[in-house]
């Protein structure tokens, strides 16, 4: 049984993501959680004067109603200026399943029932979210193997985590150690080289190094598509 909830994620620059918010509610979202982070595109600066900038970013998660998605998306790429330069960009997920959001799930009920269950299509996605976690101070390490692989760019997330090979305590108190997340939004066909290039640059299958998975990606927005070097 194939719902229509939508995860939509957007990640736009630091301060922008309340107005996005707002217009992305009045074209039909419910809700959204910001979470907040650093990225690096191909059209920003690493360093000025030797020393390493930080392009401070935004990254919402927006949960939908599939039927929203595309006046929620225009939305948020319009107040979120994605597309220009260093401004950031958008995409969907498909959702298997949606809990905590019961309004959500009866307005799917309702529809099934008026029209039947919608079938999803088994296409190639066009773009997929390689995600990557690794300890603090790895993070510039993936960033740039995924760039050297043909990738635009990443975004940084701050964690903590701890792993079955990372059993570490101090005067009986755990240590759970930080834990970089990078997302990097590639063309399907580029997958396979950013993540051996990643896999290669952390030395991911070494105990404790990290991890990394794909999502494929429904719909990307914001995204300057010339700028891609699509083979």
């Amino acid at each position: 049984m194939s719902l229509n909830h939508k995860l939509m994620i957007a990640i736009v620059k630091r301060g922008y993501s309340r107005p996005v918010i707002t217009e992305a509610k009045k074209a039909g979202a419910d809700g959204a959680t910001i979470i907040y982070g650093e990225g690096v595109g191909r059209n920003e600066k690493p360093t000025f004067l030797g020393l390493p900038l930080t392009h401070e970013k935004d990254v919402i998660f927006i949960a939908i109603d599939g039927d929203n998605e595309a006046p929620v998306a225009e939305a948020v790429s319009r107040e979120g200026k994605l597309g220009k330069s260093g401004y950031g960009l958008g995409f969907t997920v498909h959702l298997s399943k949606l809990l905590g959001v019961p309004h959500l799930t009866k307005r799917e009920d309702d529809r099934r029932k008026k029209r039947g269950e919608k079938i999803m299509e088994n296409a190639l996605p066009d773009f997929q979210l390689i995600v990557t976690i690794v300890n603090t101070g790895d993070a510039q390490k993936v960033i740039k193997a995924a760039a050297d692989a043909g990738a635009e760019g990443g975004t940084i997330l701050n964690g903590r985590g701890t792993g079955v090979n990372e059993q570490q305590t101090f005067m009986n108190f755990t240590i759970d150690p930080e834990k970089d997340m990078i997302l990097t939004l590639v063309p399907s066909s580029y997958t396979d080289k950013v993540v051996s290039s990643i896999e290669q640059a952390v030395d991911l299958n070494a105990p404790g190094r990290g991890i990394a998975f794909l999502i494929d990606v429904e719909n990307v927005f914001g995204v300057n598509h010339s700028s891609l070097n699509l083979k």
